[in-house]
């Protein structure tokens, strides 16, 4: 019996192989590092020392209202699923309406930041992509003056890329399987031969084990 599962054992293992799925990838890390992102700073900042923990958003503060008050980091999806973050943001401005922070859709503003809220402000967001898609962060200023809005992003997941050629069950373990299971039939084949004959030719008793009358 033990030789008869352990084809039917290496099969399954062959086949849990082949059907593992890609992960989701945690943090700035992979193709998710910020060298990967497309980075507009306008007259703001982007801090990627911590990654690949966490990266850090400034708005602009220099004075000057103009049309680099945009402080993007945006990356396009390697395929379709979720993205997930972590948020804490603060502004040292007079309130939040003046240095929103938001997630970015394929262009689409998605403020988190509440105007009315505190100058302290943290969250966690999840919304969902498309392949292609491009998404990412936005730390604005509205005026570009009076207090700058920091926005730290930490505990990332974004979706992995579609499956390469490294994930697809390859010849190798398609053969593996197959030989197992020829392996397996053959040696029923042979079992059940082999209980055939043994009913057809009984065996005969050994001389001195019959018992005497």
């Amino acid at each position: 019996m033990a030789r008869l599962l352990a084809p039917i054992a290496l099969a399954g293992a062959a086949l849990g192989l082949a059907a593992t799925p890609a992960q989701a990838l945690t943090q700035f890390a992979g193709y998710y590092a910020p060298a990967n992102w497309t980075q507009i700073q306008g007259n703001g900042s982007i801090d990627t020392s911590s990654a690949p923990n966490s990266v850090t958003l400034t708005s602009a503060d220099g004075g000057v209202a103009s049309a680099t008050q945009d402080t993007d980091f945006t990356i396009t999806a390697p395929s379709a699923g979720t993205v997930s973050f972590n948020w804490s943001y603060s502004t040292s401005d007079i309130d939040p309406t003046y240095d929103p922070f938001a997630y970015l859709l394929n262009g689409a503003f998605t403020q988190l930041t509440d105007d009315l809220g505190a100058l302290i402000q943290a969250g966690s967001t999840s919304f969902a992509v498309g392949t292609g898609d491009v998404f990412g962060f936005r730390q604005y200023s509205t005026d570009s003056m009076g207090g700058a809005g920091i926005t730290t992003i930490s505990s990332f997941n974004g979706p992995t890329a579609a499956p390469g050629p490294a994930d697809v069950p390859g010849p190798l373990p398609l053969l593996g399987i197959a030989a197992a299971f020829g392996w397996s039939r053959r040696l029923r084949k042979r079992m059940a031969s082999s209980s055939s004959l043994k009913a057809h030719y009984p065996t005969k008793s050994q001389p001195g084990l019959e018992s005497e009358s």
